[in-house]
C-alpha cells in the first residue's frame, strides 16, 4: 500500500535539454496535493477513532451500572421497609404495605430495566455509527489514491507513446538525411 510519505517524495527529473516530457514543477505540485490529501485523511479516520474508544462505552457502562445498582440499593430498602410491615398484627395494614412495597419493587425493576436497555442500545448505535464513517473514510481515500495513482500511469503512458513518436520522428529523418548524401555523393562522383 503506497503511504502519503512515499507519494510525497516521489521526485521526477527534467529532461534533456531539447527533450520533451511532463513539467517537474506540475508533478511534484500534484503529487503534494495527492499526498496532503492522503494525510488529511488519514488524520480524520484517526480523529474518528479517538472519539469512539472502548474507555468512553466503557465509562458509559460503567454509570449505567452505578444507576442500576442504586436502583437495587432502593429496591432493598423498599424491601426493608415491607419486613417491618410484616411484623406487627395488624394484616389490613399489612396488606397495604406489601402492596405498595410490591409496587414499588415492580417499578424500580422496571425503571432499572428500561435505563440498561436503552444504554445498551445507545452503545450498540454509536459504535455502529462510528464503524460506518470510519469505512467511509478508509473507502473514500482509498478511492482517492487509486484515482491519482491511475491519473499518473495513464500520463506515464502518454509520454511513453510521445517518446515512440518523436524516436520514430528522428529515425525518418535520419533515414531520410542519409538517403539525400548519398544521392548528392553519388552526382559529385558520377
Amino acid at each position: 500500500m503506497l503511504t502519503p510519505a512515499q507519494i510525497g517524495s516521489v521526485a521526477f527529473h527534467r529532461p534533456p535539454a531539447g527533450a520533451r516530457g511532463y513539467h517537474p514543477d506540475e508533478v511534484d505540485a500534484f503529487l503534494g496535493d495527492v499526498a496532503g490529501e492522503i494525510q488529511r485523511l488519514a488524520r480524520e479516520n484517526r480523529e474518528l477513532s479517538d472519539q469512539l474508544t472502548p474507555h468512553d462505552l466503557a465509562e458509559r457502562v460503567r454509570r449505567l451500572e452505578l444507576e442500576y445498582l442504586d436502583v437495587q440499593e432502593h429496591v432493598t430498602m423498599l424491601e426493608a421497609e415491607l419486613e417491618r410491615f410484616r411484623r406487627p398484627a395488624d394484616t389490613r395494614m399489612l396488606a397495604v404495605a406489601q402492596r405498595n412495597a410490591d409496587d414499588h419493587v415492580a417499578e424500580a425493576r422496571q425503571q432499572a430495566e428500561t435505563v440498561l436497555s436503552q444504554a445498551t442500545t445507545k452503545a450498540a448505535q454509536l459504535i455502529s455509527e462510528a464503524e460506518l464513517k470510519a469505512s467511509t473514510i478508509v473507502a473514500d481515500a482509498r478511492h482517492a489514491h487509486a484515482e491519482a495513482v491511475a491519473g499518473l500511469a495513464a500520463k506515464r503512458a502518454a509520454a511513453l507513446d510521445e517518446i515512440a513518436e518523436l524516436r520514430a520522428e528522428v529515425e525518418r529523418q535520419r533515414a531520410a538525411l542519409a538517403e539525400d548524401m548519398r544521392e548528392r555523393l553519388a552526382e559529385f562522383t558520377g
